[in-house]
């Protein structure tokens, strides 16, 4: 009685898997089909759609944050009179530039650019931590900057006018020939009499 039993319920089993798979190959075929008159009538809307999305995509920035990372926490435990310079670079780090006259300056700059599209990047965000010191190494002041007290410095764009004459290529090329002297008794490099 088991074995018949397991005989049905193997038959009935193996009959849902076969009723079950020709009806998912009904439903892929018709999905499938579904699909293509969809792309048919539809293709001037898909490509729309695609484009409309890569334009979206193409309107989000690109950002760049360069420089030193800040953390306040970090700030917060330099203390003026009391730090140290080795202290403040052992809680800061190294700084992104020292003074250049005595050292007595430590300078943390860290900016943000955006870029859109092919457009030039612009500086949307600076900030410059200068912590000065001393004659003793000891902390004296803290000072913080941002973009808004940047200045604009317009470089002179002028070149200085060198004497004597621009050769063309084939000035350049042409302009040794027949100025070898023959003193040395002989003309080519290297050679020797």
């Amino acid at each position: 009685m088991t074995v018949s039993l397991h005989l049905q319920f193997w038959s009935i089993t193996l009959y849902q898997y076969s009723q079950f798979a020709l009806l998912y190959t009904t439903f892929t075929d018709q999905k499938q089909n579904l699909m293509k008159k969809f792309m048919q009538k539809n293709k001037s809307g898909i490509v729309l759609v695609g484009i409309c999305a890569a334009a979206l995509s193409a309107c989000a920035p690109v950002v760049h944050n360069r420089g030193y990372v800040f953390v306040q926490q970090s700030l917060d435990q330099v203390t003026v009179g009391q730090t140290g310079k080795e202290d403040v670079r052992a809680i800061m780090g190294s700084p992104s530039t020292v003074a250049t006259v005595d050292a007595s300056a430590f300078y943390y700059i860290s900016s943000r650019e955006e870029t859109y599209l092919y457009r030039a990047p612009v500086e949307t965000e600076r900030r410059i931590v200068a912590i000065y010191f001393d004659d003793r190494d000891v902390v004296a002041q803290i000072a913080q900057y941002g973009l808004e007290d940047g200045n604009v410095v317009d470089y002179v764009k002028r070149e200085t006018v060198t004497r004597g004459k621009e050769l063309s290529l084939l000035g350049q090329l042409f302009g040794n020939i027949g100025r070898f002297s023959s003193s040395s008794g002989s003309s080519i490099p290297g050679s020797q009499n």
